[in-house]
């Protein structure tokens, strides 16, 4: 008995000090679990922070603006033309708006069928007009919306108020009585070279996409100051290329 009294005082010191390591333990994780839960609420809110805002959509009203502009530049000059005695003068500026038609309708085709892998790779051996094509190409559905829709609509437009002009044209030559065949005949005419045009020049625009783009990005590389020192670099290693190759 008396050998049975140490035992079970030896066994209730062992599960006493169980409880103190569990204890201490549980103290010790507290702080760790508290800091991890401080650091993911740190990071959810630095995530918030950083998530960016977004961004309205403000391209109708610069469409908008863009269309009035353009109007009103043509519709002046067309009601200058209009009121020119010469029919010639109002002829001419018909096939100039029928022509531009046809080529910026191409050039909205044109940008959103170009592949962007090649003009990037124009782009990093610093070819001249790459970096104005990879621009067009990467903002292909404003540059398609300015040229299909923008300035397709207002040369449409105009172009109908310029046959109405040639209309009157000729009635004050011929009479009145050919007014109605007149009309029906000269809008026949423009809208089937319009719309054939656009036919024939949107096959070529899918199938040359990358050249009409690029032939495009260096006409507006003009405009741009790095295209032209490009250029300008460009032009020096084709007349001494002994010496770069030297370098």
């Amino acid at each position: 008995m008396e050998d049975q009294a140490p035992k079970s005082e030896y066994v209730k010191s062992d599960s006493a000090a169980a409880e103190d390591a569990a204890d201490s333990s549980v103290d010790q994780g507290r702080p760790l679990v508290e800091k991890v839960t401080a650091t993911g609420v740190k990071k959810q809110e630095d995530d918030k922070k950083k998530k960016p805002r977004k961004k309205h959509n403000v391209w109708w009203i610069k469409a908008t603006i863009i269309s009035l502009v353009l109007a009103a530049f043509f519709s002046f000059l067309s009601e200058l033309t209009a009121s020119a005695e010469q029919i010639v003068v109002i002829i001419l500026l018909l096939v100039f708006l029928i022509f531009a038609s046809i080529l910026f309708d191409a050039i909205g085709v044109a940008v959103t069928s170009c592949d962007i892998t090649p003009i990037t790779s124009m782009a990093s051996r610093k070819i001249y007009g790459a970096k104005t094509a990879l621009w067009l190409v990467k903002n292909s559905g404003t540059v398609s919306s300015i040229c299909n829709d923008v300035i397709g609509d207002i040369f449409g437009i105009i172009s109908g108020a310029c046959s109405a002009a040639i209309v009157i044209k000729i009635v004050t030559t011929v009479g009145e009585d050919w007014q109605k065949w007149l009309s029906i005949v000269i809008s026949a005419v423009v809208s089937a070279f319009t719309i054939g045009g656009k036919a024939f020049m949107k096959n070529i625009a899918i199938s040359n996409s990358r050249d009409f783009v690029m032939f495009v990005a260096r006409i507006l590389a003009v405009f741009n100051k790095n295209e032209r020192k490009i250029r300008k670099k460009n032009s020096k290693k084709a007349a001494n290329p002994t010496s770069e190759e030297g370098k």
